[in-house]
């Protein structure tokens, strides 16, 4: 966590550990499942490829090439700063690591809200395996595995993979074919030289290969018309279309684009560590290479009626949209670290770190459909080279980005007890983008989202200094106590899909926050319990807000479009509390809770919104008096996105003891989440209620532990639950992923 070995307990942040066993047991294999055991962390993903992730309400909208996100994510301290690949295969892990909180100094730009450190189990010198197969209901099958061991004297190696299968469980009432399939490859191989006694050098090559099927998003609710050629009200229009047993039904989806995703994914990294008896100093390099290509029906319901008569004219749901793209990305990162050995009167960290991105990305939006039409609506001749569209706009998105920082934190150990830490980093970062955007000929050439053909380019750049100052306490010798300071920021970008010349041209800031956290670490009752609890409050300032909506200076856009601006600034208070009881030899307990109050303290946005009916909706004022001029609204004191106010998750483990020397482990875990709202409106339709899941296992493992057999049953009480909401046209219509349905299965493990 702070770039040195030593126990977490003595590490004075907010940090959640969950390690390579634990990982296994409870059959975590994506950042989802950090999530659920992490206090004040929400993941959520519009789709495969544009994760959204939230620290302590602190996260990420804006997708586009020229944009960052909130939370740092590295593998073996490599940055991932591409979007689309972060979300990737977790497989022979030693640890997770999730800080919570700014961590400018040591993780830099873009940890506004936390880091997530994924670090691989290495090569070691003695020979073992790892096979691990899961079959489940849903057509799931998952395989992977791992062979480690010594090449030669000096050389370690090490193989590991993963396969991972699944039917779907989502079935499309148009065609009768399962929508959301995963086929998943992952494999990573690890190189260990010992130079000499003082030098090693890891080599590292992994990959990934993804196949997944289209993802549905259903209609929630609206506040417009459910009739007339302007029909706006997609609940009202999957009625009316028969479909509406759908929105009941988690197995079901009405979509009649199909979608896809393709995903592919190279990595190359070299890590050399120096190590002198009063320094270790690392150089770490990386490239790193991903392909991204993505399609999918945005809101869940059949094309416009007009093509088809079999559907009922009067409910011509305008606006059926789909949505696809195509983005390649190369990353190349270095950085240079010198460590002091630790336990010294001052202990001490410095480096250097550089990276170089390039990202290019085309998303098309396209009325009726992309293609696939699965309801076979036709259109007239003369329907341009898109012969399935009525409209298709195209945004054209590249960046090449470059930046770099310095680095360093020093902690002057004043006597056994007390300890002060203080770190500086100085960051820059420049982006150099290219927006285009493109009206093709379909029967007519109308703007939707992009309102014009153009090409700009345009450059930026931002840089910034972040520190943290913290006074840590030894209280005995099982608790610690500290208090801290700590800022970081997210550099600035442009908006990914801009609908105009002008709106590409313009950058938005950085923005920045100053987190005050007090927090106590302590073992007792004779070492079997564990308690960590911290209490923060984070002053956020410049928040780069994402809205879909309709706006006053582009009124003829019948979507509305994206924007991001430095709209808004916030304050965050929180608690929060993790524990581990051992309460006998054979029985657990663990879990965390977490409080969070995070809201909009001002934000007015720069930009007025267009009043819709002519009459500016509640919580908004007239420009100048007048809806003709727009509308200004006001979200202040309003909660942040991802933001929900209480988290809690909670487990029991209990192990019996066989004669034959055997053990049959039990677990049930429950987790619970609050509303959350997913639009700064807060409008109820942009809300995932509070819900709550129970999983249970239970596991047979041999006398000598090489074999492990474990059925399973994921949302056990078998919760309908949304996971994203997504809106449009100032959170008016709403459309919402869901959770997927109660799943069984079974899982063996052999090692040796």
């Amino acid at each position: 966590a702070q770039k040195r070995s030593e126990s977490l307990q003595d590490v004075p942040l907010s940090i959640t550990a969950i390690y390579g066993d634990k990982l296994r047991e409870d059959a975590i294999s994506s950042v989802e499942g950090i999530a659920a055991q992490t206090p004040g962390m929400v993941y959520s993903a519009f789709s495969v490829g544009q994760p959204e992730i939230a620290i302590r309400g602190i996260g990420t909208k804006e997708d586009g090439a020229a944009a960052s996100d909130s939370t740092v994510i590295s593998v073996d301290d490599v940055y991932m700063s591409a979007r689309t690949a972060q979300v990737f295969d977790i497989f022979d892990l030693e640890r997770v690591e999730v800080l919570r909180g700014p961590q400018g100094t040591l993780y830099g730009k873009n940890s506004i809200g936390g880091s997530i450190n994924f670090v691989t189990s290495k090569p070691t010198s003695e020979l073992n395996t790892r096979l691990r197969m899961t079959v489940g209901d849903y057509g799931r099958f998952d395989v992977g595995g791992m062979v480690n061991g010594e090449i030669s004297e000096q050389l370690l190696g090490k193989i590991s993979f993963s396969n991972r299968i699944y039917d779907g469980h989502l079935t499309n009432v148009h065609n009768g074919q399962t929508m959301d399939t995963i086929d998943t490859k992952a494999w990573r191989g690890q190189l260990n030289w010992l130079v000499n006694d003082d030098v090693d050098v890891l080599f590292t090559y992994d990959g990934a290969d993804d196949s997944l099927g289209d993802t549905f998003r259903k209609p929630v609710g609206s506040a417009g018309d459910s009739t007339g050629d302007n029909a706006d009200n997609p609940v009202a229009v999957g009625e009316a279309f028969g479909i509406g047993g759908v929105n009941d039904d988690p197995t079901l989806a009405a979509n009649d684009e199909v979608g896809f995703t393709e995903r592919e994914v190279t990595g190359y990294a070299m890590r050399v560590n120096w190590e002198q008896p009063n320094f270790t100093f690392s150089s770490i390099t990386s490239w790193r290479e991903s392909s991204f290509d993505w399609a999918e029906d945005s809101e869940g319901l059949p094309g416009p009626s007009g093509g088809n008569p079999a559907l009922a004219p009067e409910y011509g749901f305008r606006r059926d949209l789909t949505d696809s793209a195509i983005e390649f990305t190369e990353q190349l990162t270095q950085e240079f670290r010198i460590v002091s050995p630790g336990g010294e009167t001052f202990d001490w960290v410095a480096g250097l770190f550089y990276s170089e991105e390039n990202i290019d990305r085309v998303e098309t939006f396209c009325i009726p459909n992309c293609g696939g039409n699965v309801l076979d609506v036709t259109y007239p001749d003369g329907s341009g080279q898109w012969p399935n569209r009525l409209i298709v706009n195209s945004s054209m998105q590249e960046n090449d980005s470059t930046s770099w920082a310095a680095y360093g934190q020093v902690t002057y150990n004043m006597n056994d007890d007390i300890s002060i830490t203080g770190g500086l980093r100085y960051s820059y970062e420049e982006k150099d983008v290219g927006f285009g955007g493109d009206i093709d000929d379909g029967i007519a050439p109308v703007g939707v989202f992009i309102q014009d053909n153009f090409y700009v380019r345009a450059k930026d750049d931002w840089d910034n200094v972040s520190g943290r100052v913290v006074v840590d306490w030894a209280v005995s010798e099982d608790s610690m106590a500290y208090a801290s300071v700590s800022n970081g920021f997210k550099s600035g970008g442009f908006i990914g899909a801009p609908a105009t010349a002008s709106r590409a041209a313009n950058s938005f800031d950085e923005e920045t926050a100053t987190n005050y956290e007090m927090g106590f670490k302590s073992v007792m009752l004779d070492r079997t319990l564990q308690i960590n609890t911290s209490i923060f409050f984070t002053d956020y300032e410049d928040l780069q807000v994402t809205r879909f909506t309709q706006l006053q200076d582009n009124p003829t856009n019948p979507f509305g479009e994206f924007i991001t601006e430095n709209a808004a600034s916030a304050e965050i208070s929180g608690l929060e509390i993790e524990f581990t009881w051992l309460a006998t030899e054979n029985l657990e307990f663990g879990g965390s809770y977490a409080f969070l109050d995070a809201t909009y303290t001002d934000f007015t946005p720069d930009t007025p919104n267009l009043a819709p009916g002519g009459v500016c909706p509640d919580g908004s004022t007239p420009v100048g008096g007048d809806p003709a001029n727009g509308c200004i609204p006001d979200f202040s004191g309003n909660t942040l996105r991802q933001a929900p106010e209480n988290m809690f998750y909670l487990y029991g483990r209990h192990v019996f003891e066989l004669q034959s020397g055997g053990n049959i482990i039990s677990k049930v875990s429950f987790r619970y989440q609050d509303d959350s709202y997913y639009d700064p409106s807060n409008n109820d339709i942009t809300t995932i209620p509070n819900y709550s899941l129970v999983d249970a296992q239970v596991a047979w493992q041999s006398p000598d532990k090489e074999w492990t057999l474990t059925a399973w049953a994921k949302n056990l009480t078998d919760e309908y639950y949304r996971v994203h909401v997504y809106s449009q046209r100032s959170a008016r219509i709403a459309f919402a992923n869901f959770g997927p349905p109660r799943s069984i299965g079974a899982t063996v493990e052999y090692n040796y």
